[in-house]
C-alpha cells in the first residue's frame, strides 16, 4: 500500500526565537502520528455591516480579511527518541544533553523567560502537489502526556496531544527522502513507576510506591498568543502569554495504607493548608532508555473510582513551582540521540 494515502508530519526546528520565530526551514526528519491531522487556517475574514436603504448586508467587494493564524493538534505515542522536540515546543529550548551515549536531556517546563523553540511542520501526502501544507513558527500551547487505566491482557503505551499555535499555513511540498529517527520506542504505561514523598526529599531520594500506579496524565498550559502589530503584513511577528502557564494532574493510584498516608489523608486533613508532595514518575525502556517525568503535586481531591473490579484513589490537582526544578515540572529523556 503506497504511503501516500496516510496523514505524513514532518519536523524541522527553526533558527528563531519565541521572540523572533524567522523563516520556515526544510524538514529533516518524519514524525509519526496516531491519526489524520488537519492543518487550520483563520484569517478572520468578514463583511462589515453597511446599511444603505436596501434589505442586504453584504456589498460586492465590501469583504476583507484580518490576521491570520494556523492550528493542528498532534496525536501520537512517547517515543524516547522524538519526544525532545515536542518538548522544545512546549517546555524549554536550546536544550543540550549531557553524557556520551547515552544522552540525557532535561527539561524543566520553565516559569521564567521562553526559549521555547518554533518549528516548521509539514504535513498531508503527495496525491497532488497542492495537497501538502506547512505550518510556519509552530509552538504548542497545550500539552497532555500520559496513559490509560491498565488492565491485563492490555498495551498501554504513553501518548500525547499536543495543541499546535503557528503564525501562518502555507501550500508547500514535502521534503522528499527523509526517514523517521532509527529505533523509536514507545515508553510503556505498564513499566511506570511512582515514587513520591514530602516536599523537602530529594527528587532522586523518593520512595517507590510499588505495586500502585494504575494511570496518570499530565496536562501542561502555557497560554500562547500570537503577537501582531501594524505593518504592510497580515501576520504575526512573535509570541506572547496571555496568561501565567499552569498544569494539572490525573493520576489512578491503588488503595494502600502509604496511598492512604500519603493523599486521601493530607488531603482530608482539619488543616488549612493545600497538602503538597514531590513526584517522580519513571518509565524504562530497552537498556538504558528512561524517561521520567519529575513534578511537585497539589493534591485537590481524592474521590474513589473503579478500575476492571477494584477500587482505587482517583488523585487529582494542580502543579506547584517547585523551587529545585525552578518550575512545576520537568522532564528528562535518557536516550541514543546526541543533538536534535
Amino acid at each position: 500500500m503506497s504511503e501516500n494515502v496516510f496523514n505524513l508530519i514532518q519536523f524541522g526546528r527553526q533558527a528563531g526565537t519565541f521572540a523572533a520565530p524567522g523563516s520556515a526551514v526544510a524538514a529533516t526528519f518524519k514524525y509519526p502520528v496516531e491519526a489524520a491531522v488537519n492543518f487550520d487556517l483563520d484569517r478572520a475574514s468578514t463583511f462589515p455591516k453597511q446599511d444603505v436603504g436596501r434589505n442586504v448586508r453584504n456589498r460586492a467587494g465590501s469583504g476583507f480579511h484580518g490576521l491570520r493564524a494556523a492550528s493542528a493538534t498532534l496525536p501520537a505515542h512517547v517515543r524516547f527518541e522524538d519526544i525532545m522536540d515536542i518538548l522544545e515546543m512546549h517546555a524549554a529550548g536550546s536544550v543540550t544533553p549531557t553524557g556520551g551515549g547515552p544522552y540525557t536531556w532535561v527539561y524543566p517546563c520553565e516559569g521564567g523567560a521562553p526559549t521555547l523553540i518554533p518549528y516548521t511542520i509539514q504535513g498531508g501526502n503527495n496525491d497532488v502537489a497542492e495537497a501538502p501544507r506547512r505550518l510556519r513558527s509552530a509552538l504548542i500551547d497545550q500539552l497532555t502526556i500520559g496513559f490509560a487505566a491498565l488492565t491485563a491482557p492490555g498495551a498501554y503505551p504513553w501518548t500525547l496531544s499536543a495543541e499546535v499555535v503557528a503564525l501562518d499555513r502555507e501550500i508547500s511540498a514535502l521534503t522528499a527522502s527523509l526517514a523517521p529517527r532509527t529505533g523509536l520506542e514507545t515508553v510503556q504505561g505498564h513499566l511506570s513507576r511512582l515514587y513520591e514523598g514530602v516536599t523537602g526529599t530529594a527528587f532522586a531520594s523518593l520512595a517507590e510506591l510499588a505495586g500502585s500506579l494504575k494511570s496518570f496524565t499530565l496536562t501542561s498550559t502555557r497560554a500562547l498568543a500570537r503577537r501582531a502589530y501594524g505593518s504592510a503584513s497580515d501576520l504575526a511577528t512573535s509570541f506572547g502569554f496571555t496568561d501565567q502557564s499552569n498544569a494539572t494532574f490525573e493520576a489512578l493510584v491503588g488503595i494502600s495504607a502509604t496511598a492512604k498516608t500519603d493523599f486521601h489523608d493530607i488531603w482530608n486533613s482539619a488543616g488549612g493548608s493545600l497538602g503538597e508532595r514531590r513526584w517522580r514518575i519513571q518509565a524504562a525502556g530497552t537498556g538504558t532508555k528512561m524517561f521520567t517525568i519529575d513534578l511537585r503535586a497539589g493534591i485537590m481531591a481524592v474521590p474513589d473510582d473503579e478500575v476492571d473490579g477494584e477500587r482505587v484513589f482517583k488523585v487529582t490537582g494542580e502543579l506547584v513551582d517547585d523551587s529545585t526544578l525552578n518550575a512545576p515540572w520537568q522532564a528528562t529523556v535518557v536516550n541514543s540521540i546526541s543533538a536534535l
